[in-house]
Formats: C-alpha cells, sequence, structure tokens
C-alpha cells in the first residue's frame, strides 16, 4: 500500500513525513486522534454491501463546528482500486476521486445551498455547505494533509443515493463522487 501514499505517520513518535519527488521530509505532527468506537479502522477489511472489501490504510479526522467526521483511505475489492470511505454520525458514503475531465463546472460559485452540478452524465443538487478543518490524521495517505488546514466543502445530492462532494482551498479544487451505504451493510470480514 505504501506505493500509494504520499503522508505516513509514525503511531510510536507521532510525527508526519511526506514523499516529495522522491525526498522525504517532515510534515509536523498527526494531532490527536481521540479513541471512539468506530466502524472502519486501519488494516481491518471491511464489507461495503454489494460493493465488496474496503481497507482502510489512512484515517483523517475533520472539524466542522457543531462535531467531526471521518475520511478513511485505501483499497476497495479484489483490484485494490483506491477509494475514500467518509463516516459522518452513522451515515456513510463510498467515494472516488473525480477526474479533471468529469469535474463539474463553476468553481467556487457552485459551493452554496440549491446549487446544481453535473459529473459524468448525472446531475445533482447541493444540500450543505460548511468549513472544515483537519484536526487528526494517522496511517497512510495519497496526499499531504496539515493539521489546522481549512477548506471549504460542498456535498451534493443525487438520484438514487448518488453523492459528490467537492473541496476548495487556495490554489486547488476536487471533487468525489460516490453512494450512500447502510450502515448496517458494514461488516467487518472474519
Amino acid at each position: 500500500m505504501l506505493a500509494h501514499a504520499r503522508m505516513v505517520n509514525c503511531e510510536f513518535c507521532g510525527s508526519s513525513v511526506v514523499l516529495e519527488d522522491a525526498v522525504l521530509r517532515k510534515a509536523g505532527e498527526a494531532g490527536e486522534m481521540l479513541e471512539a468506537p468506530e466502524l472502519i479502522g486501519i488494516g481491518v477489511p471491511v464489507e461495503l454491501g454489494s460493493h465488496g472489501a474496503f481497507v482502510a490504510s489512512g484515517h483523517v479526522r475533520y472539524d466542522y463546528g457543531r462535531g467531526h467526521w471521518d475520511e478513511y483511505h485505501g483499497t476497495l475489492g479484489t483490484t485494490g482500486g483506491l477509494a475514500w470511505v467518509s463516516v459522518d454520525e452513522g451515515d456513510v458514503v463510498l467515494q472516488r476521486e473525480v477526474p479533471p475531465s468529469r469535474m463539474p463546472q463553476g468553481g467556487r460559485e457552485v459551493f452554496r445551498l440549491g446549487a446544481e452540478v453535473s459529473s459524468n452524465g448525472v446531475f445533482y443538487a447541493c444540500s450543505e455547505v460548511s468549513n472544515a478543518k483537519a484536526i487528526a490524521f494517522r496511517g497512510q495517505l495519497p496526499e499531504p494533509v496539515a493539521i489546522g488546514d481549512t477548506h471549504l466543502f460542498a456535498n451534493f445530492s443525487g438520484p438514487r443515493g448518488a453523492f459528490l462532494s467537492g473541496e476548495i482551498w487556495d490554489g486547488g479544487i476536487a471533487w468525489f463522487a460516490g453512494h450512500w451505504i447502510d450502515p448496517f451493510d458494514v461488516r467487518r470480514v472474519l
């Protein structure tokens, strides 16, 4: 899994490193991940209903003011495709990054309630907009995350459980498309 990681933290000392142009640099601290019961754990295979097995290799916790949510990055299914699983107050969504050619158009202008966008022929309506701050991470991540970094995010609902989320920050934007998963379909693989 390290082949896909650009950021790794050490559980022993709490520091983190980032791989940039074949050189490791210290990235800072990983933040304090308060232990709580979780549906997903790093390195523990879980079935995500009909989507198959997911094994998390990284975990980021974001604070949005009135609470927090967890993002897990890892491999999905037997092909080893990379995906993100978000867990927020028991709600679970499986997402993959949207390639630039399929990203919704409009930039920051579509980060508002009620805005409508399309991606890959599917239409979505914006149902949530807020700021999120990274407060802790552990494991291996595909991109650097700095504790304290804040970005604007928007969640968009689509037909039949389709979900689209966007994140925007100084100098960048990313989109992720996926589907809601019934939390009762998330089961540890024995």
